[in-house]
């Protein structure tokens, strides 16, 4: 018996793209880490709800998501070839979700990744069932966020805070996600919106 041909992931074009991508989006603070690092887990069971690692220039034990390190060079070498799903820059770093994550899109999974607002426009155009879910939570929480977390100067976060009050997304596939209270109930209700788009 012969194998089915493989199909080469960068020769699929968006109609036979069965699974559901989900960029999630917002200002630094707002929680995507940990929501989707909760949600990760409770999904742990099933395949169908999928978070690929991203690819990052920082390194690996810098302790804020478990990610896979790269160089500058070794990234954009990547990108060259088109070795990302998608890619952007952010705070003097690049982040990239690997190419690779195409097949689980083409078995009919849903695929979630914390992504960029830079990149929705280019998803929009390449991906039929797209949905972007826009977290946000008020300044004050925001505030509080990011000085916790220890990683910004008072000028960084003021620059975020300032960048957190002109952040919009809009249009018919985002959801919009308030995330100010418990993270126990928000991964909760997080889980649940990505189920009912599995």
């Amino acid at each position: 018996m012969f194998a089915a041909p493989r199909i080469p992931v960068r020769a699929v074009t968006q109609d036979v793209l069965t699974g559901t991508l989900v960029l999630v989006v917002g200002p630094s603070g707002a929680g995507k880490d940990s929501l989707i690092g909760g949600a990760r887990q409770a999904f742990a069971a099933g395949a169908d709800v999928v978070f690929p690692r991203r690819e990052i220039t920082r390194p690996a034990d810098a302790g804020i998501e478990d990610h896979t390190a790269v160089t500058e060079g070794q990234f954009h070498a990547r990108r060259e070839l088109g070795g990302y799903l998608l890619s952007w820059g952010a705070h003097g770093l690049w982040y990239g979700i690997p190419a690779e994550t195409k097949d689980d899109l083409l078995i009919g999974r849903t695929v979630v990744v914390n992504a960029s607002r830079a990149v929705i426009d280019d998803a929009r155009g390449r991906f039929q069932r797209l949905r972007v879910i826009s977290v946000s939570a008020d300044e004050k929480t925001l505030r509080a966020r990011l000085g916790a977390r220890g990683r910004e100067t008072d000028a960084q976060i003021a620059h975020r805070l300032e960048r957190a009050r002109a952040f919009r997304v809009e249009g018919p596939d985002v959801i919009a996600f308030p995330n100010d209270g418990p993270l126990e109930a928000a991964v909760d209700r997080f889980s649940r919106i990505l189920r009912n788009l599995a």
